[in-house]
C-alpha cells in the first residue's frame, strides 16, 4: 500500500497503529490410535510473535528482537527535519507499507533543494526511512538524491551515515535522528561534484579502469 502527501505548509502530523509482542505457543501431538491422540501446549522461549491493532499476527522473531514502533520513530524523523536547515517548502512524502504492515518505508522528497547539474539535468534531496517488525532488514536512514531526468532515483555514492541499527536492546533511533540534521549539508556537498562531472575530461584508461 503507498500513501503520497504533497506538503504545502507542513506536514499533517504522521501516526501509524501500534503493534504489540505476544509469546509464541505451538501444538504437538501424540497419536494414540488411528481414532484418539494427545495434544500438549508448549511454549517457545527462543521467539514470540508480533501482533498487529487488528490481532492479526504479522510476524515472529526472535527473542531478543526489540520492536521500533512506526509511531515514534517517523514522528520523531519529522522532528528532526523541521528543525534542520532543510527548505520543507513543496515537501512530498510518500509512505508504502507491505507484508501486514510488517514492512515500511517513508520517502521525503524537498523540491526547493533541486539543483541542476547539467542543462536540464536536475536532481533533487530526497531522504528515505525503513523500518520492519519481521526482522526483513534493520531500521535505516538513508539520504539520496532523485534525478527528474530519469525515474530511477540516483543515490548518494557515500551515505550521510549509513546507520544500519539492529533491532536489539542496545538500538539508539536517536543517533540517526541526529544526523538527519547533516543530510543537506553532505547531499549539497555531493551536488557540487555532480555538476563539475559533465565537464571533467576522462581518458580512455580510466574509462576502462572503471568498467573493468
Amino acid at each position: 500500500m503507498t500513501h503520497l502527501e504533497i506538503v504545502k505548509k507542513g506536514l499533517e502530523e504522521i501516526s501509524f497503529p501500534l503493534v504489540t509482542e505476544h509469546p509464541l505457543h505451538v501444538t504437538i501431538r501424540h497419536d494414540i490410535t488411528d481414532n484418539s491422540w494427545t495434544e500438549k501446549d508448549v511454549l517457545v522461549t527462543s521467539h514470540k510473535s508480533i501482533v498487529d491493532h487488528e490481532d492479526r499476527p504479522i510476524a515472529v522473531v526472535g527473542s531478543g528482537y526489540t520492536v521500533v514502533q512506526n509511531d515514534d520513530i517517523y514522528k520523531e524523523i519529522e522532528e528532526a527535519i523541521y528543525a534542520s536547515a532543510i527548505d520543507t517548502t513543496g515537501m512530498t512524502r510518500k509512505i508504502t507499507t507491505s507484508h501486514l504492515g510488517a514492512r515500511t518505508i517513508v520517502m521525503y522528497k524537498f523540491p526547493a533543494h533541486t539543483i541542476e547539474v547539467a542543462d536540464g539535468d536536475n536532481v533533487c534531496l530526497t531522504i528515505k526511512v525503513l523500518n520492519s517488525y519481521d526482522g526483513s532488514w534493520r531500521f535505516m536512514t538513508l539520504v539520496g538524491a532523485v534525478r527528474e531526468i530519469c525515474t530511477n532515483g540516483m543515490v548518494i555514492g557515500e551515505w550521510f551515515s549509513e546507520d544500519l541499527m539492529k533491532h536489539t536492546k542496545n538500538i539508539d533511533t536517536d543517533v540517526a535522528v541526529e544526523k538527519l540534521g547533516h543530510a543537506l549539508e553532505v547531499y549539497t556537498k555531493n551536488a557540487e561534484l555532480w555538476t563539475a562531472y559533465p565537464s571533467t575530461p576522462v581518458s580512455d584508461l580510466q574509462a576502462t579502469n572503471i568498467l573493468m
